[in-house]
C-alpha cells in the first residue's frame, strides 16, 4: 500500500491478516493499472510507428495512399490536392460537413458525424469524471461496524472489499465503493447527465440527417425516380400492361420492366466472360512475346495442340451466336406475352375468377397505345470491353384487338401453349419489376400508396442502384422470403451460440490467477515462465479483435439467404447482426465471463459473497474493455492507413494471373485487385464497431469514469483516419444515402436502455437500493423518448416531402431524362455480342470460321496456353506474327504514378 496510511488510517491499527493479503495483491497481481498501462505503451508506439512510416510512404506512393488524387475518375476538390508531408493532418479537419456530403458522399459524412457523436458522449463523460473520480475514491468505508465487547474494549470490522482493492484504476471505479455508500448516488447523477446529453445530441442529429437526406433523394440518380414492384398480379405481368397501369394513375412512366429467369443465359455469359479473358491474353502474349499460343485438347485420338487464340475466337463466336439467339427468343416471347394479354384486356367479358381476384382490373381506353419496349442500342458496356451490337426493336407497337368475350380463354390457353412450345426457363416472367417515372413526384407517391387490395400482392419500394441489384433475389414469393429470413436467424442464433465458447475462454485470459484455478495445469508453466502471465493477459484482447474480423464474412453468408434485393437492404441487415453479435459476445459474455472467473474463487469458499463480489468485478471488467478499444483503435487504424491487406493483395496480384500489358496488370484476377482498381468502404463493419464503442462508453463512463478518457481518444484517432481515408482512399459507388444511418441511431438507443437496466443492476448489487431506483425514470424517459422519434422522425427521413418533389421538379422540366432509360434491363439480356478489345472482331470473326486462318501449322513449337495468365515458360519466338501496337487503352491515373504492388509506370 502507499505510504504509512491507507486513507489517512494508520496501518498499526489494520489486522495483520488484511495488510500481508493487500501487499501480496500488490506485488503477485497483474493489476488493472499496469495492464492497461502496458496495453497502451505497446499498441500505441505500435500505431505512431506505423504512422510515421504511412507519412513517409504517402508521398512516395501516391496511387496507394492517396488514390483519389491520381485518379482522373474519382479526383475531387478536396482530394486533388494532397497538401505536403505533414499539412494534410490539419487540412483535413478544414473541410466542411457539406464540401464532405458533396465530393465524398452521403454515407461518408454520416459515419464521420457518427465518430463526432463519439466524441461528444465520452467529452460528457469526462465532465462527469470530474466528481465521479472523487466520489469513487472516497467513497469506501473502511471501517464497516465497531462493537463493544463484555470487558469494554471497542472491537473494530473493516470492510475487507476496501482494504483488498489497492489498484488505482479499480480505486476511482465504482466497485471501491463499500455498500450502502451515499456516493452511490454521483452514479445516478453521472447517468442522468450522460443519457440526457446522449439524447439532445439524437434530435440535433436528426434534424442535420433529415436536411441532408432530402437533398439525397432529390438529387438526379435514377433509383430516386424508381420503384421496385414485387408479387405483381398475373393480370399486370408483362412491361405494358405494367406501365399502362401506373400510367392511368396520372403517374408518367419512362420504362417499366418486367424480371424474368434467364438462368441458362446467365451461365452462358459467365462462361463467355471467361472464354473473352482467355482470348485476350492469348492475343497479348503473341503481340508481347511474339509467341503463337496453343492450347492442348483431348481428341478422339488423345491430347493434340491447337491454336489458342483460334480455338477461342471460335468458342466466342459460338457463344456470342448462342445468347444473341437466346435474346432474341426472349424478346419473341415478349412480343407474344404483350399480344396475349392485350387480347385479353380488349375483351367485354373478363374471367370471373379474375374478376373475383381483382375487383378493380384495369381498363384501357381504345386509343391507349401499347408500345412493346426495346432495350437500347447503344447499350451499356461490361467492363472494357465493346458490344457488337444490342436487342434492337422489333414487332408493331399495337396488335389489333380480338373479338369479345373470347379473349380470356383464348390468352390462357396461348399462354399455355407458349410454355410448352418454348420451354420453361427460356424468359419465365417472374412476378417482380422495375417502374421507373419522370419526376420524383410520381415515384413518391408510388412508394406510398396501396395498389392492391390483398396483402403482400402488389408491394412497392424504393428501388436500389442498378449496379447493387441481387437479381437472383428478385421474384421470390412472399412464403420463400418469410422462410429464408427465419432460417437465416436461426443460423445466426447458433453461430452466437457457438461463438460464446471461443470468446468465454479468450476472455479468461485477462484474469490469469483465476485462470489457473479453473485450469491447475497452467500453474506450474507460469511458474517457470514469470512472462507468460502478462503475455496472456495481452494476448486477450488480440484474439477478441483477430476474432472479431471473421464476422462479416460469415454473417454476410447468412444475410444473403435472406432474399434481399440490393445492397442497401443486405448491408442494413447485415449491420444488426454485427452489432448485436459485439454487443451480446464482446460486452455481455466477455464482462459476465470475466465477472465469473474472478470471482470464481470467492464463490467456491463462500458463495454467501457472491453478489458483494459480482458489484466489484463487473466495474472492474472495465480493464478489459480498455484493453479491446486500444488493441483494436490502435492497431487497426494504423494497419487501415497502410492499406496493409489491400497491399499484400496487390502484390500478390503483381505475381499471379495475366500482366503482359498495363491493361492486363489493371484487371481483377480470381477476386484479386491490383492496386489500380478503386475501394469501397465497408460501412456495416464500422457502424458496428462504433454500437460496440457507445455500449461500453455508455456503461462504463459512469463506473469507471477513466474508460470516457479512452474512448475519447479513439474516437479522435478514428476521426483522423477515415477522413483522410474518405477523402483521399475510398471511392463513393455503394454511397446509399446514409441508409445505414436510421440502423445505426436505432442500435445506439438500444444501447442506452442496456445500459440503464445494466447499470440499475450494478448500483443495486452494491445496495445502493435509493440510488438505483432513481435511475428507474431515466429508463421511463428513454423509452418516451424512443417513442416519440419512432412516431414521425424516422418517417420523414425515409421520403423526401411531396412539396420539395414538386420544387425540384418544376425547376428540372427542361432536364434530360436520357440518364432513366434503360438502366434496369438484365445484365445478361443487355449485350448480345461482345468482342475483347485488343483484337478486330474481323478477324474473331474469321478466326473462328477458318481453321487455318491463322496459316500457320499447328504442329510448331510454339507457347503452350493453359488458360489466362497460366501459359508455360518455353516457346520460341515467332517472326511472321504481325504484333498489333494500338490496342491498349490507357489506364486513367495520372503522370508517374508510383504504387506499391503494381510498379511505376508512365500513363500521362
Amino acid at each position: 500500500m502507499d505510504g504509512l496510511t491507507y486513507q489517512g488510517l494508520d496501518q498499526s491499527l489494520l489486522p495483520s491478516r488484511l495488510l500481508i493479503e493487500a501487499e501480496v495483491d500488490d506485488v503477485g497481481d497483474v493489476t488493472s493499472t499496469k495492464v492497461i498501462a502496458e496495453t497502451f505503451k505497446i499498441y500505441g508506439s505500435v500505431f505512431l510507428g506505423l504512422f510515421a512510416l504511412f507519412i513517409v510512404l504517402r508521398s512516395k506512393f501516391p496511387l496507394t495512399f492517396t488514390y483519389n488524387s491520381r485518379s482522373l475518375k474519382y479526383m475531387t476538390p478536396l482530394s486533388k490536392d494532397r497538401h505536403g508531408t505533414f499539412n494534410w493532418i490539419y487540412k483535413i479537419f478544414k473541410f466542411t460537413d457539406d464540401e464532405i456530403f458533396q465530393h465524398c458522399g452521403m454515407s461518408a459524412i454520416v459515419y464521420i458525424r457518427f465518430l463526432r457523436l463519439g466524441l461528444k458522449v465520452s467529452g460528457v463523460g469526462i465532465l462527469c469524471s470530474f466528481f465521479l473520480i472523487p466520489a469513487n475514491l472516497y467513497g469506501c468505508n473502511l471501517i464497516e461496524d465497531v462493537t463493544q465487547a463484555w470487558n469494554g474494549t471497542d472491537g473494530i470490522k473493516y470492510n475487507e472489499t476496501c482494504l483488498g482493492i489497492t489498484d488505482n484504476v479499480r480505486k476511482v471505479s465504482f466497485g471501491h465503493l463499500s455498500d450502502s455508500s451515499n456516493s452511490a448516488f454521483a452514479t445516478t447523477v453521472a447517468a442522468y447527465v450522460m443519457f440526457g446529453s446522449a439524447m439532445y445530441f439524437i434530435f440535433d442529429e436528426f434534424e442535420w440527417f433529415t436536411k441532408k437526406r432530402h437533398e439525397f433523394l432529390t438529387s438526379q440518380r435514377c433509383d430516386n425516380y424508381s420503384v421496385y414492384v414485387e408479387h405483381i398480379p398475373k393480370e399486370y405481368q408483362t412491361d405494358d400492361k405494367l406501365k399502362a397501369y401506373f400510367e392511368q394513375l396520372n403517374l408518367h412512366v419512362i420504362d417499366a420492366k418486367m424480371v424474368r429467369d434467364i438462368e441458362m443465359l446467365e451461365k452462358k455469359v459467365a462462361e463467355r466472360e471467361s472464354v473473352l479473358d482467355s482470348l485476350e491474353h492469348a492475343v497479348n502474349i503473341r503481340d508481347v512475346k511474339k509467341v503463337e499460343p496453343t492450347i492442348t485438347k483431348i481428341g478422339k485420338t488423345g491430347p493434340m495442340k491447337r491454336n489458342a487464340i483460334q480455338n477461342y475466337s471460335k468458342e466466342l463466336n459460338s457463344l456470342n451466336e448462342d445468347i444473341s439467339s437466346y435474346v432474341d427468343k426472349v424478346a419473341k416471347k415478349k412480343q407474344k406475352e404483350e399480344e396475349i394479354e392485350y387480347t385479353y384486356e380488349a375483351g367485354t367479358n373478363p374471367p370471373v375468377d379474375t374478376i373475383a381476384e381483382n375487383p378493380f382490373p384495369i381498363v384501357l381506353k381504345e386509343d391507349t397505345p401499347l408500345i412493346v419496349d426495346s432495350l437500347k442500342e447503344d447499350s451499356m458496356k461490361k467492363g472494357h470491353r465493346k458490344g457488337a451490337s444490342s436487342l434492337s426493336a422489333f414487332g408493331k407497337k399495337a396488335f389489333e384487338t380480338a373479338k369479345a368475350g373470347v379473349g380470356g380463354a383464348v390468352g390462357g390457353v396461348a399462354s399455355l401453349a407458349l410454355n410448352m412450345f418454348e420451354g420453361e426457363d427460356l424468359g419465365q416472367v417472374r412476378d417482380s419489376g422495375f417502374v421507373t417515372f419522370s419526376s420524383l413526384l410520381a415515384a413518391n407517391q408510388c412508394t406510398q400508396s396501396v395498389h392492391y387490395a390483398v396483402p403482400f400482392k402488389f408491394v412497392t419500394t424504393r428501388a436500389p442502384r442498378p449496379e447493387d441489384i441481387v437479381w437472383t433475389n428478385i421474384g421470390k414469393s412472399h412464403k420463400e422470403q418469410t422462410v429464408s429470413k427465419f432460417l437465416a436467424q436461426v443460423a445466426t442464433a447458433a453461430t452466437c451460440l457457438f461463438w460464446t465458447i471461443p470468446v468465454s475462454f479468450i476472455s479468461s485470459f485477462s484474469e490469469v490467477e483465476n485462470l489457473t484455478a479453473l485450469l491447475p495445469f497452467l500453474e506450474k508453466s507460469i511458474e517457470k515462465n514469470p512472462w507468460l502471465k502478462e503475455f496472456l493477459a495481452m494476448i486477450a484482447p488480440l484474439l477478441l479483435v483477430i476474432l472479431t474480423s471473421l464476422l462479416p464474412a460469415i454473417l454476410t453468408v447468412f444475410c444473403k439467404k435472406e432474399g434481399h434485393i440490393g445492397s442497401d437492404s443486405l448491408n442494413a441487415s447485415l449491420l444488426y447482426k454485427l452489432a448485436l453479435f459485439m454487443i451480446i459476445q464482446i460486452f455481455f459474455v466477455q464482462s459476465i465471463s470475466g465477472s465469473i472467473f474472478e470471482s470464481l474463487e470467492v464463490m467456491l469458499q463462500d458463495n454467501t459473497k457472491i453478489i458483494t463480489q459480482l458489484a466489484e468485478s463487473i466495474p472492474g471488467q472495465a480493464k478489459s474493455f480498455i484493453q479491446f478499444v486500444q488493441v483494436q483503435n490502435f492497431l487497426g487504424c494504423g494497419l487501415e492507413l497502410l492499406r496493409v491487406p489491400r497491399v499484400v493483395m496487390a502484390l500478390i496480384r503483381n505475381k499471379v494471373g495475366p500482366n503482359l500489358t498495363e491493361e492486363e496488370k489493371a484487371k481483377p484476377f480470381l477476386g484479386i485487385l491490383p492496386m489500380s482498381e478503386s475501394e469501397e468502404l465497408d460501412y456495416p463493419m464500422l457502424f458496428a464497431e462504433l454500437i460496440l464503442y457507445f455500449m461500453i462508453n455508455l456503461v462504463y463512463s459512469s463506473i469507471a469514469p477513466i474508460i470516457s478518457y479512452i474512448m475519447f481518444l479513439a474516437f479522435l484517432v478514428l476521426t483522423l483516419v477515415y477522413r483522410h481515408q474518405l477523402i483521399y482512399t475510398y471511392n463513393r459507388e455503394n454511397d446509399d444515402g446514409g441508409q445505414l444511418w436510421a440502423s445505426a441511431i436505432m442500435l445506439f438507443i438500444t444501447c442506452m436502455l442496456i445500459s440503464e437496466v445494466v447499470l440499475i443492476g450494478i448500483v443495486l448489487l452494491k445496495k445502493a437500493f435509493i440510488a438505483g431506483m432513481l435511475l428507474i425514470p431515466l429508463i421511463i424517459i428513454t423509452f418516451l423518448f424512443t417513442g416519440y422519434i419512432k412516431q414521425q422522425h424516422f418517417r420523414v427521413t425515409v421520403f423526401a416531402p411531396t412539396t420539395l418533389c414538386a420544387s425540384v421538379d418544376k425547376a428540372n422540366i427542361d432536364m434530360d431524362l436520357g440518364f432513366l432509360k434503360n438502366k434496369y434491363v438484365q445484365p445478361a439480356l443487355n449485350t448480345k455480342d461482345e468482342y475483347p478489345d485488343n483484337i478486330a472482331i474481323e478477324d474473331v470473326k474469321a478466326y473462328g470460321n477458318n481453321e487455318d486462318a491463322l496459316g500457320r501449322d499447328n504442329e510448331t513449337d510454339d507457347v503452350e496456353f493453359l488458360g489466362a495468365g497460366l501459359e508455360t515458360s518455353t516457346f520460341e519466338p515467332l517472326d511472321k506474327i504481325e504484333t498489333n501496337t494500338n490496342v491498349m487503352k490507357p489506364i486513367e491515373h495520372l503522370g508517374e504514378v508510383k504504387s506499391l504492388g503494381s510498379g511505376d509506370f508512365d500513363d500521362g
